[in-house]
């Protein structure tokens, strides 16, 4: 039976080796996958421009490009640590880059996905942060630094960004997640799929009779765990198991 993938929030560093996992994971997808949804945060930052390829990126990149080769679809939805992927990442490495969310009519549903970084509008600092450093203004400052320069302001940047929003998911904003899901319901989805709380978690809600169903991804690197939804539109949570290596 066909089914699509869905996980996020890996945020790979360098000398990490929950890639290697990672990377046998897309060797070892479950048979029926036919694409793979990754939204947002695949590495702890992830810049669109070569000044700021690591290592690390370009290993987990190789892996995705070779998925593409075999066949499979891959699409991106940037994370609160991406930014302007699709000046770097082209067709070559995945289907489609969407910058705030994807909409797919899949196993009989119709589904939203988003990195889950524009739920809480009451994290208004990080907010003001996200139009700044989405901007053009930001990037293009970075990319006139000298490289070792431009690779010194990046992790100062990685370390910006984990401040801006700590102190509002210390707590998952269930009544921000209502409203944004019920706008969702409004526009025609009846099924929400999110990242960015690390949080994993199944919800569903009703609006003058009609309702959402709400997924909420665990963070990959902290379990493994990623959802399936198949054709016939179940979906569930499930692990990976990489051969050799204890869960």
């Amino acid at each position: 039976m066909n089914s699509i993938l869905l996980l996020g929030d890996a945020h790979f560093r360098e000398e990490d080796p929950e890639v290697e996992i990672f990377l046998d994971f897309l060797r070892r997808l479950p048979n029926g996958a036919k694409a793979l949804y990754l939204l947002g945060d695949l590495f702890d930052l992830w810049i669109g421009s070569e000044a700021f390829v690591s290592g690390c990126h370009r290993r987990v990149v190789d892996g995705i490009v070779a998925l593409r080769a075999a066949g499979m679809e891959v699409f991106y939805i940037e994370g609160n640590r991406d930014y302007h992927l699709k000046s770097l990442y082209g067709p070559s490495v995945f289907r489609e880059i969407a910058e705030e969310s994807l909409d797919l009519d899949f196993g009989g549903r119709k589904i939203h996905l988003a990195h889950g970084d524009l739920v809480n509008q009451e994290d208004r600092p990080y907010q003001r942060w996200r139009r700044l450093a989405k901007g053009p203004l930001l990037l293009g400052m970075l990319q006139r630094l000298p490289e070792a320069l431009a690779r010194a302001a990046a992790r100062h940047l990685e370390r910006r960004i984990a401040r801006t929003n700590r102190r509002h998911r210390i707590r998952f904003p269930e009544e921000q997640c209502r409203r944004f899901a019920l706008e969702q319901r409004a526009n025609g989805a009846d099924t929400l799929v999110l990242g960015h709380f690390h949080q994993e978690a199944h919800l569903r809600w009703e609006t003058d009779g009609a309702g959402i169903e709400v997924f909420v991804l665990p963070s990959w690197r902290e379990g493994r765990r990623y959802l399936r939804i198949s054709e016939d539109g179940r979906a569930e949570f499930e692990v990976f198991h990489s051969p050799g290596v204890a869960p």
